[in-house]
């Protein structure tokens, strides 16, 4: 999983996918073999692919990581830290810092000096202890573990499978457009992916695969990262304490389950119509309702049915019930069912009122 103070990053890709003949649109189903797709001439494809496998991602990366005659890298170095660094306004320890690294990030290379390095690293920029960084020979020995591949779906639907053929077990499929972590080396035109907890491998000709890097981030940004994990927490918090009290008031009214439907009543023991059952439950966590499902479709905050959560309201022409989740609802039915349950959607919904 990415970060959150993964700042910019720097895209390297390669299509490794199909070849399309121009103005034409092909479609597959579980697309896995250039054979699947008759109107797409062969010739010449699978050494194209072959090329792109071999020398697009790896590299390509040299146009960025660029060797000395030695094989060292110059230019790129990545962070050796175990946790963070700070990026300093000078080289030296007192100054003040305007940025981190952390332990996954990438670096350019600005100058090498006494003990420092100045780099830029996303939109930070400074100077870092040179003992903090892998540079030169070690730059190239490290990238790899700094580098996050993934791959992209460009077929509609395309098998993951057991391993790199198609006669191997099909484990499960993915959609176009979907991005999954890339887990090591590609194999014959294979790639190993991460599909949730399924680990199975891709064909190549039906993805883009793209090589990514971590940066750092400015004291700016850190601040307004932790800002925003803070406010998420708040508002994680308060939907967890509105589905805990809106849970509440359906196990409130599940006891009542099975009590008899009188018009006009409001008493969730002897009897209640749709909205008196609704107002008597709200009642007894100290929420005052109108008496009928008309006044009631105004009450608390319209939502929509894809929000709802236990404990909202849904209303009907003529009708309400309390929401349970699960695309139920527990609602005073008619004289022959009493207070039950029933499907959410067994007819249209006009409104949907978050009361608590």
């Amino acid at each position: 999983m990415k970060k959150l103070y993964m700042g910019q990053k720097m895209i390297v890709s390669a299509l490794a996918g199909m070849i399309l003949i121009p103005g034409s649109v092909v479609r597959i189903q579980a697309a896995e073999t250039e054979e699947q797709q008759s109107v797409v001439p062969t010739a010449g494809i699978e050494s194209a692919l072959e090329e792109c496998y071999r020398t697009k991602v790896k590299e390509n990366l040299q146009l960025y990581l660029v060797p000395t005659d030695e094989g060292e890298y110059l230019n790129i170095a990545f962070s050796d830290t175990d946790d963070f660094t700070y990026v300093r306004s000078e080289p030296d320890e007192n100054s003040d810092w305007t940025g981190k690294l952390y332990k996954d990030s990438t670096v350019e290379v600005l100058e090498y000096l006494d003990g420092w390095t100045k780099i830029r690293s996303g939109e930070t920029e400074g100077y870092v202890p040179t003992e903090k960084l892998f540079t030169g020979e070690d730059a190239r020995i490290h990238s790899g573990e700094y580098e996050e591949n993934t791959a992209t779906v460009t077929a509609d639907r395309l098998n993951v499978r057991a391993g790199t053929g198609t006669d191997t077990e099909v484990l499960t499929q993915v959609s176009e457009g979907e991005t999954y972590e890339i887990r090591g080396e590609q194999a014959d035109g294979w790639y190993p992916v991460k599909v949730g907890e399924i680990n199975g491998w891709v064909y190549g000709a039906y993805v883009t695969t793209e090589t990514s890097y971590s940066y750092g981030e400015t004291k700016e940004q850190e601040e307004a990262r932790i800002a925003a994990e803070e406010e998420q927490k708040i508002q994680e918090a308060a939907a967890a304490a509105l589905v805990s009290k809106g849970q509440s008031v359906v196990d409130y009214a599940y006891q009542f389950l099975g009590n008899p439907y009188v018009w006009g009543g409001t008493s969730l023991t002897n009897g209640a119509d749709c909205s008196g059952f609704v107002q008597s439950v709200y009642a007894h966590f100290g929420i005052s309702l109108p008496r009928t499902s008309y006044e009631q479709r105004t009450a608390g905050d319209e939502i929509s049915y894809a929000e709802a959560q236990p404990g909202d309201l849904i209303l009907y022409e003529g009708h309400v019930g309390i929401y349970m989740g699960d695309g139920k609802i527990i609602n005073a039915m008619n004289e022959a069912q009493g207070i039950g349950v029933c499907s959410a959607t067994y007819t249209n919904i006009v409104a949907v009122r978050r009361v608590l």
